[in-house]
């Protein structure tokens, strides 16, 4: 009888690679929980110290300007130094960071300053933790884990995105939004400790095939993909412009509807995920990019019509949003080079938020001189045109790229 055990070093690599799989998501769920209780926190400091929203709209731009600036440079330092070792300094220097602000507003420093200092160091750190965390996942997690890591991951973030609004919103309103940015240097903390826990090894054995040569960063399917995941950063962050329109100027309503919106939206994208995990064998990748997007790209005309036809169209929206938002990042994962990683996906998250913010310029102009429903028009085709042209290609034959689905006899565990 043929033994099946595995030699020490690969059981040990594989142990490890376990540790680290587990360990990366608590951490994902710890980072956009503060993230998004920072910029929360910040938010509302600066409004109820100015009464303005140009200067609350200040906040979002020094959180964006420096990602966008820093992330390609950030992620070469990726490739060249330890990812582990660089998500760490990020994490425990942004708990320091965090801590700034509240030891400034004791000190009765000025609100507005240190909210705006304080968000762009915290974002010109995120600028290196994402492409470092991004290129530590294409280092640490096998191919064949990819698709079911992808998919908890994204379940991860979105619980971290809903369960910061909660908190935010309740102890800001009881305590102040002081305590809060003392919880975001708690969540850097635990995210220190989760990259602290993962330990060191060598990266994940892939082996070419025979006489294949690598492909280089840029070629093949590594550019159409990293396109196809802008496409994603531009839906997110223009919609989320989109809803606090539609839902202030349009139908008239307040921030407890853009929270049941909000909340919809982030149990769409925890349903698509799901699907996800559960399709990501029997459905070719480029199918579900397509009409991920594309769908999710036509549920926007429908979502100013009324409350009525938003809410469903939110939840649907989040779900088709997912369906081609995962493919799109475990895809590039999975093509990328791992001594490139770090490279792609820091000038991938920068062309994205740059990206984004432009079409938000685009859209949010339409929206104030031609009314809120010609701006979700204008949304669905800026994102349908590169959907089709993009996710399409990948299907043609001609310019097709080998499929990366899992072949049978190479399915997960769960």
């Amino acid at each position: 009888m043929t033994s099946t055990s595995l030699p020490p070093a690969a059981a040990a690599a594989h142990l490890t690679v376990g540790r680290a799989e587990r360990l990366l998501l608590p951490a994902a769920f710890v980072t956009n929980l503060g993230n998004n209780i920072q910029l929360i926190a910040a938010s509302l400091l600066v409004f109820r110290s100015t009464g303005t929203a140009l200067s609350v709209g200040w906040v979002y731009i020094v959180t964006a300007l420096p990602q966008v600036a820093l992330s390609a440079a950030a992620g070469r330092l990726a490739d060249r130094f330890d990812r582990r070792t660089l998500c760490l300094l990020a994490d425990a220097a942004s708990a320091l960071a965090a801590l700034a602000l509240p030891a400034w507003l004791l000190a009765h420093g000025p609100a507005r300053v240190g909210a705006y200092a304080v968000s762009f160091l915290l974002a010109c750190l995120a600028a290196l933790f994402t492409p470092a965390s991004q290129a530590l996942v294409k280092e640490r997690i096998a191919d064949e884990r990819l698709g079911t890591f992808g998919s908890r991951y994204e379940m991860a973030v979105q619980a971290g995105m809903v369960l910061s609004g909660l908190v935010g919103g309740v102890v800001a309103q009881f305590a102040g939004v002081v305590p809060l940015f003392f919880f975001n240097a708690a969540t850097f903390l635990a995210s220190a400790a989760c990259m602290l826990l993962i330990g060191r090894h060598r990266p994940v054995d892939r082996p070419a095939p025979a006489g294949e040569r690598p492909a280089r960063a840029g070629n093949g399917p590594v550019l159409r993909l990293g396109a196809l995941y802008c496409v994603g950063s531009v839906i997110a962050t223009t919609a989320n412009t989109l809803l606090m329109v539609v839902v202030v100027r349009r139908f008239h309503q307040g921030s407890g509807l853009l929270g049941v919106v909000d909340a919809l939206a982030c149990v769409g994208m925890l349903i698509g995920a799901a699907l996800y995990q559960r399709w990501q064998h029997r459905v070719d990748y480029r199918k579900l990019l397509l009409w991920g997007y594309l769908v999710c790209a036509l549920l926007a005309l429908v979502q100013p019509i009324s409350v009525w036809t938003m809410l469903p169209g939110i939840l649907l929206g989040g779900t088709t949003f997912a369906l081609g938002r995962l493919p799109s990042r475990v895809e590039l994962t999975r093509a990328v080079r791992a001594d490139r990683a770090g490279r792609v996906f820091g000038t991938v998250n920068a062309l994205g938020l740059a990206a984004a913010v432009l079409v938000t310029v685009l859209v949010a102009t339409v929206c104030d001189q031609a009314g809120a429903v010609r701006g979700y028009l204008t949304l669905a085709a800026v994102t349908a045109m590169p959907t089709v042209l993009l996710a399409g290609s990948l299907l043609v034959p001609r310019w097709a790229p080998n499929s990366r689905r899992t072949q049978p006899g190479c399915t997960e565990t769960s």
